[in-house]
C-alpha cells in the first residue's frame, strides 16, 4: 500500500511559549537526563521532550553487541521511548565487508536509554504532559562557564593539502564529492547547561538537544533532520549549501538568493539528494521515494543553508535495523558515492567522529522516531570538549574558501552573545516624530533576528502613553522589544539645552570591525558603545565617535557623523560600519547629505562637524583630541 507523506514548509508562529527554567540541582542528580527541545517553530516543530531515569541501557563499543542491541530497540519500541545517540563509526557495521573489524571503541557505537515516557511541553499551549518535582524553576538560574585553549585540527596548510588530495581523487573518478571534517577541542569548566543555555540564545534551531549520559554531557545545536518517521512515512531533509547572511534585510535577500542560484552549491545539493533517494529506496515501497522540496533555503542566525526534502513510504515489516543499515550515515555528511567516499574520509582525517555526523534523537511507540544528523554538536568528558565542523568538497571547491567556511561554523560556538533586545528611541513633540520610519526600522531588524513583531500592539502602547504628556513639552521615548515580542516603554521629559555653549566630541581609543552585524541594528548589545559614551558624558563631552580597524570614522555612540566642506555635506556610508540613523536617512533622502568615506584629514579640514540623531536634531561640535591621535 502506498502512503503520501504530506509535508509543508517552515512557518514562524505568532504565539509560542518557552520551555520553563530547568533546576541544575535536579540535573546534577540525574545520571541520564535527556532533552530534546525546538527553538525555531514550525508545522512539525512546536514540541519539546525531556526523559529522565532509564529503566534500561543500550550501550555498545564493538561490532559484534551491534545486532543485539538492535534486536532489543526493536523489541522495547513497541511500548517504551528510546532515546540517546549512534555514532558515525556504527557504519562501519553496516559495510564490513569493506571496512576491517577491530575490537572495542573507547567510545560507543551505540548510545541509548530505554524510558516509560517522557515529560513533553507543548510551545503553543503551554501544557505540561505530567510533573517532575524539581525539574522546572521559577526563574532561569544563573550558572557560570568558561572555554579555553581552543584549537583546530588542522593548520591551514594541512587542511588545503588534504582538500588537495580529495581533489585529486575527485578528477580520477573515485568520488563526486566529500565531506571533510575536524574538530575544534578545547578545555572547559563550568555548567554545560549554562553553555547550552547561552548558545540556545542565539542559535534558533528545530533540533536542539541537552544530554547527560552518566560523565559525558552533549549539546547539540542541529538545524538538520537526518530522518522522521511517523508511521509508515520517512522522510530525510538533507543540508548542503552554506554563505554567511548580510548585514541588514536588503543583504540577507542577495544573499539568499546568491546562494539558491549557485550552480556549484546546486550541484552538490542534488547530489545529496539522489544519494538520499537511493539510501530511501531500499526500504520504501516502489515508486514512493519523492523530493518534496528542492533548494529551499533556510536562515540561521549566522548562516543560510539549502536544504531539500526527500520522503517515502516504508515497506511492511521494516526493523530499524533495516533503516539504520541502510541510510546510516547520511548522505550529507559523507559524500557521493557513500562506500567510496567514506573510505577516503576513513583515510585522511586524522581522529574518529564519535557521535559528530552519527545521529541523536529517539525513538517512540507507535513507529514514530526523529533524529537529527548532529553537526554543530559539542561532546564534553572530564572538562574536555571538541565540536567537529566540516564542509562538502567537490573539484571546483576552492581550498581557502573551504577553510573559511569551516570558521564561520565554528562561529556557533565562538557566538556567546547573551539575549538582546531591539530598541527604538522616539522623540514626541505635539506628537511622535518619524514614527513610521522607527517602525519601518524596527520591523526590519525583527525579520532578521527573528523577533516576534506586532505593529498595532505597539501603536496601541504608544498611544497609551501619548495621553499622559503635556503639549508645552518634549519627550524622548525608549522602546524596546525582545525576542518573543513583548514590549516595553520607557520616557522621559527632555531638558532644554542651550544651543550657544560648544559641544564638545572625544574620538575612542577603541577600533570598531564593519563585520559586527550588531552594527547595522539598534539593540541592547552595545556594551562598548554604551561604556564609551558613560566614560566621556562624565568628564563634559556631549558624544564620543568611532574609527573601524580601517582608521575610517563611522559615527558616534548615539549620533551619526555629518561635516560640513565648501557648502557641502558629507557622511559616512554604512559599509564603515554604522547604523541607519533615522535623521540621517532623512536628510539624504532629502538629498541634502552624500555618503563618503572620512578620515582623520577630512575631520581636522572641515569647514564643520556636525552630529545627529532624531531625538536631538542636527548640533555642531567640536573636536577636541582630533588633532593628537597618535593611534589614527
Amino acid at each position: 500500500m502506498r502512503v503520501a507523506c504530506g509535508l509543508t514548509g517552515r512557518i514562524m508562529q505568532k504565539k509560542y511559549f518557552k520551555l520553563p527554567a530547568l533546576n541544575p540541582e535536579y540535573i546534577n542528580k540525574q545520571d541520564y537526563f535527556f532533552l530534546f527541545e525546538t527553538n525555531l517553530f514550525d508545522k512539525d516543530n512546536f514540541t519539546s521532550y525531556i526523559f529522565t531515569q532509564p529503566v534500561d541501557i543500550v550501550k555498545v563499543r564493538d561490532f559484534k553487541g551491534v545486532g543485539d542491541a538492535f534486536n532489543k530497540i526493536q523489541h522495547c519500541s513497541e511500548r517504551y521511548y528510546i532515546a540517546g545517540y549512534l555514532s558515525y563509526e556504527l557504519g562501519y557495521y553496516f559495510e564490513r565487508a569493506v571496512f576491517k573489524t577491530k575490537g572495542k571503541f573507547d567510545f560507543p557505537l551505540i548510545n541509548l536509554c530505554v524510558f516509560e515516557k517522557p515529560v513533553v511541553f507543548q510551545h503553543r499551549t503551554k501544557k505540561i504532559s505530567f510533573d517532575i518535582p524539581g525539574l522546572f524553576l521559577k526563574n532561569e538560574r544563573k550558572e557560570d562557564f568558561y572555554i579555553s585553549n581552543l584549537k583546530f585540527d588542522y593548520l591551514k596548510s594541512e587542511y588545503t593539502g588534504k582538500i588537495k588530495r580529495i581533489k585529486e581523487y575527485i578528477r580520477c573518478g573515485a568520488t563526486y564529492q566529500v565531506n571533510f571534517t575536524g574538530k575544534y577541542k578545547f578545555d572547559f569548566f563550568g555548567s554545560a547547561l549554562a553553555l547550552y543555555q547561552q548558545l540556545k540564545l542565539s542559535q534558533n534551531v528545530p533540533y536542539s538537544a541537552f544530554c547527560k549520559f552518566q560523565d559525558e554531557y552533549i549539546i547539540s545545536l542541529s538545524p538538520e533532520l537526518f530522518f522522521r518517521i511517523d508511521g509508515q512515512c520517512i522522510y530525510s531533509r538533507p543540508m548542503k549549501g552554506t554563505c554567511a547572511r548580510g548585514q541588514d534585510t536588503r543583504e540577507d535577500k542577495e544573499k539568499a538568493q546568491g546562494l539558491k542560484n549557485s550552480p556549484k552549491e546546486r550541484a552538490e545539493n542534488l547530489m545529496i539528494v539522489d544519494l538520499i533517494r537511493n539510501d530511501l529506496g531500499r526500504i520504501a515501497e516502489t515508486d514512493t521515494v519523492k523530493t518534496k522540496q528542492l533548494f529551499n533555503i533556510e536562515k540561521y542566525n549566522r548562516l543560510f543553508q539549502m536544504t531539500s526534502t526527500v520522503a517515502g513510504a516504508l515497506k511492511k515489516g521494516i526493523t530499524y535495523f533495516d533503516i539504520f543499515g541502510n541510510i546510516f550515515p547520511g548522505g550529507s555528511v559523507t559524500g557521493a558515492p557513500k562506500i567510496r567516499t567514506m573510505q577516503i574520509i576513513k583515510e585522511l582525517e586524522d581522529g574518529y567522529r564519535k557521535l559528530y555526523c552519527g545521529a541523536l534523537g529517539f525513538i517512540s511507540p507507535g513507529n514514530k522516531a526523529i533524529f537529527n544528523l548532529p553537526i554543530r554538536t559539542i561532546s564534553i568528558v572530564d572538562g574536555k570538549a571538541e565540536m567537529g565542523v566540516g564542509s562538502g568538497i567537490v573539484y571546483d571547491s576552492i581550498p581557502k574558501k573551504e577553510f573559511a567556511e569551516c570558521s564561520l561554523k565554528a562561529e556557533f560556538l565562538t557566538d556567546t552573545i547573551k539575549g538582546f533586545k531591539l530598541i527604538e528611541t522616539i522623540l514626541w513633540q505635539k506628537g511622535y516624530k518619524f514614527l513610521s520610519n522607527h517602525l519601518k526600522r524596527l520591523k526590519a531588524s525583527a525579520l532578521y533576528f527573528g523577533f516576534s513583531y506586532n505593529q498595532e500592539r505597539m501603536i496601541f502602547r504608544l498611544k497609551i502613553i501619548e495621553k499622559k504628556f503635556n503639549l508645552e513639552n518634549s519627550y524622548r521615548l525608549r522602546l524596546l522589544l525582545d525576542k518573543e515580542g513583548k514590549i516595553a516603554v520607557r520616557y522621559s521629559k527632555i531638558k532644554t539645552v542651550s544651543l550657544k555653549q560648544p559641544k564638545y566630541v572625544a574620538i575612542s581609543k577603541y577600533k570598531i570591525i564593519p563585520q559586527d552585524i550588531f552594527l547595522y541594528h539598534k539593540t541592547t548589545n552595545r556594551q562598548l558603545y554604551d561604556s564609551e559614551y558613560t566614560h566621556y558624558k562624565s568628564r563634559g563631552y556631549y558624544d564620543v565617535i568611532f574609527l573601524n580597524n580601517r582608521n575610517e570614522f563611522t559615527e558616534g555612540s548615539i549620533s551619526n557623523i555629518i561635516i560640513q566642506k565648501n557648502n557641502k555635506f558629507y557622511t559616512p556610508p554604512l559599509s564603515c560600519g554604522l547604523l541607519a540613523g533615522i535623521f540621517r536617512e532623512h536628510l539624504l533622502r532629502k538629498k541634502m547629505v552624500t555618503e563618503k568615506v572620512l578620515h582623520s584629514k577630512d575631520l581636522i579640514e572641515a569647514d564643520k562637524v556636525f552630529l545627529c540623531n532624531s531625538v536631538r536634531g542636527l548640533r555642531e561640535v567640536k573636536l577636541k583630541n582630533v588633532h593628537s591621535c597618535s593611534f589614527i
